[in-house]
C-alpha cells in the first residue's frame, strides 16, 4: 500500500475531504476558513444540513433575569435559543455553577455561545511590524496600532534571560 501511495503521490498527504464522516460546516475548519455550502461541495467536502422537522416546538420558557428567581425545575425543561431558535437544556451541575457565581443561565444555545466567543478572538492574521528595540522587521499577530511592545526573537531572549 505504501509503495502504491508513494507512486501516486498520496503518501504523506492528508486524507481527502470527501472521505470525512463530517460535513465541512461541522468541523473546526469552518471556524477559521468559512465556506458556503456551494464552495465546500465544489471542493469535494460534505455538508450537513440541519434537520429541523423533529424540533420540539413546545412553549417558550421565560428565563428570569436573576439567578435567585430560577427554580431547579428549569433543568427538566427544554429551552429555546433566542438567537437561532434551536432547543437546548441546562443540566443540574450547570445550574449549580450559575448559582455559585450568581449569574442567570444563558438565553442562547451552546453553538451560538461558541460563535460569540470566536468573534472575541483576535484574527488569525500576521501583521508586519518592527522590533521595539532594534527595529528589525518582524511578523506578528499584533496590529500596528496596538500598545503592546513587540520584540524580535533575539531581543526577546536578551530581555527575558
Amino acid at each position: 500500500i505504501i509503495e502504491h501511495m508513494k507512486k501516486t503521490g498520496e503518501w504523506g498527504q492528508f486524507f481527502p475531504m470527501s472521505i470525512s464522516p463530517f460535513g465541512y460546516n461541522e468541523t473546526i475548519a469552518n471556524e477559521y476558513h468559512s465556506l458556503t455550502k456551494d464552495q465546500a461541495l465544489a471542493m469535494g467536502a460534505k455538508w450537513h444540513d440541519e434537520d429541523t422537522t423533529n424540533r420540539y416546538k413546545g412553549p417558550k420558557i421565560a428565563i428570569p433575569d436573576h439567578i435567585a428567581d430560577i427554580k431547579d425545575e428549569i433543568t427538566k425543561q427544554i429551552l429555546y435559543c433566542e438567537t437561532c431558535e434551536k432547543n437546548y437544556k441546562i443540566i443540574p451541575k450547570e445550574l449549580d455553577f450559575y448559582k455559585k457565581i450568581k449569574i442567570p443561565p444563558p438565553r442562547s444555545c451552546p453553538d451560538c455561545r461558541h460563535k460569540a466567543r470566536l468573534e472575541l478572538k483576535t484574527p488569525r492574521h500576521l501583521y508586519p511590524r518592527a522590533c521595539a528595540k532594534c527595529a528589525t522587521p518582524i511578523q506578528t499577530t499584533y496590529a500596528q496600532g496596538r500598545p503592546e511592545k513587540v520584540y524580535c526573537e533575539k531581543c526577546y531572549l536578551k530581555e527575558v534571560y
